[in-house]
């Protein structure tokens, strides 16, 4: 399929294309500082939760970041770096775009209320809108229009995975 075919899709996925790369490289270009950088020790982590956690809007959340995530830090902090990378270069190269940004929701709406919620701003607005971008990728499967995912979903037909 040409690239100009893409953008003809009676579904329009060639337009969402454009926005789940972007995200991809926004969510790859975040996790790659995290990764080469001193963020796995888990003081970074530690010390953004501290300041704002006490704020999380949801009760249950607070006692988890709290009680599981600070106690635990050096693990989250690889979970969070590189799994910002995973979904990513997932969202970017369109491979496994639902899977993937339904894990992005996931870890988008966790930063909304475990840090964002405190701190306001365009952290806050952006993970809005992250949020609500990548749930339409879960359902609009966004990988198929410049993604592999087009090329799964051709050659394993029955999967509700691409």
């Amino acid at each position: 399929m040409s690239l100009s075919q893409n953008f003809r899709q009676p579904t329009y996925l060639g337009y969402l294309a454009i926005l789940r790369i972007a995200v991809g490289y926004h969510f790859a270009s975040v996790a790659l500082p995290k990764i080469t950088g001193p963020f796995l020790h888990g003081k970074a982590l530690t010390e953004d939760l501290a300041k704002t956690a006490l704020k999380d809007p949801i009760g249950l959340h607070q006692s988890f970041i709290l009680g599981t995530v600070v106690p635990h830090a050096q693990f989250f902090s690889h979970l969070v770096a590189f799994g910002e990378m995973a979904i990513g270069l997932s969202l970017l190269f369109g491979c496994l775009v639902r899977l993937s940004a339904a894990f992005g929701a996931f870890h988008n709406l966790n930063i909304l209320l475990a840090i964002a919620w405190a701190n306001g701003g365009p952290q806050l607005g952006i993970n809005r809108i992250f949020v609500i971008l990548e749930l339409i990728f879960v359902f609009a499967s966004a990988g198929r229009a410049l993604g592999l995912d087009g090329i799964l979903k051709r050659r394993y037909p029955n999967t509700k995975l691409f």
